[in-house]
């Protein structure tokens, strides 16, 4: 895998190991439905830690105001595409901005916040809900304040053979596999490639685990409890 891989070198590597130069199409789908096979697990390139997300919110013209841009109003906000974010599969950590100094906001659910609004009140972010891509915060915001969103997300679908993203770069043993057992699972309905496939695609997809575990440690120890 190299940094500049892209949709259409994967789906050249794959027709190459395939053999048979004829399923364009069958390829494509296959590359894209290996992609939704993995991308509900935690990666390290697919976490926003690195780079979060960014929000503006300002003060609303009413509750329940939904915004499309990245400055909208009301309490319940649209996370639009941004970057490598399509969407966010799980929100972590919401922090925002007064003025220069961020502090993190409190997580509920979306029915707490609902009932929070019994009370309308202006103010700085306090609460945060997710839900389908809706961040609600609590209150409705007295001034513009800047957000920052960490956590899981979902990339862009790849459409043209010059799209790239972290799953054919980081990901693109992974997905070659994968995409390589569903083709010789169908239309080719060979067990045995199925087999290779999916045993190398369990090596690509132990590989991840362990550099995302080892990306991860903090280089000291924590307590056991038993």
């Amino acid at each position: 895998m190299a940094a500049n891989d892209t949709f259409g070198s994967l789906k050249a590597q794959v027709a190459s190991d395939f053999r048979r130069s004829n399923l364009g199409p069958e390829i494509a789908r296959a590359v894209l439905d290996a992609i939704n096979d993995h991308d509900t697990e935690r990666f390290w390139f697919n976490d926003t830690a690195p780079n979060p997300y960014t929000l503006t919110i300002s003060p609303g013209a009413g509750q329940g105001t939904t915004g499309t841009g990245n400055t909208v109003a009301g309490d319940i906000y649209l996370l639009t595409p941004q970057g490598p974010v399509q969407e966010f599969i799980k929100i972590d950590a919401v922090r925002a901005q007064i003025p220069v100094v961020w502090y993190t906001v409190k997580q509920t659910d979306w029915l707490t916040i609902e009932n929070l609004y019994s009370t309308l009140s202006n103010g700085q972010p306090s609460w945060w809900a997710y839900q389908q891509n809706y961040l609600r915060i609590y209150p409705i915001p007295s001034q513009a304040y800047n957000l920052r969103i960490f956590g899981q997300y979902r990339c862009p679908p790849l459409v043209n053979d010059g799209d790239s993203n972290v799953w054919t770069t980081e990901g693109f043993n992974l997905i070659r596999y994968t995409a390589l057992k569903r083709l010789f699972s169908y239309p080719i309905r060979d067990a045995q490639q199925v087999q290779n496939a999916e045993q190398a695609g369990a090596r690509a997809l132990d590989y991840l685990r362990r550099e995302t575990d080892r990306r991860s440690r903090q280089g000291r120890m924590r307590a056991y409890y038993g």
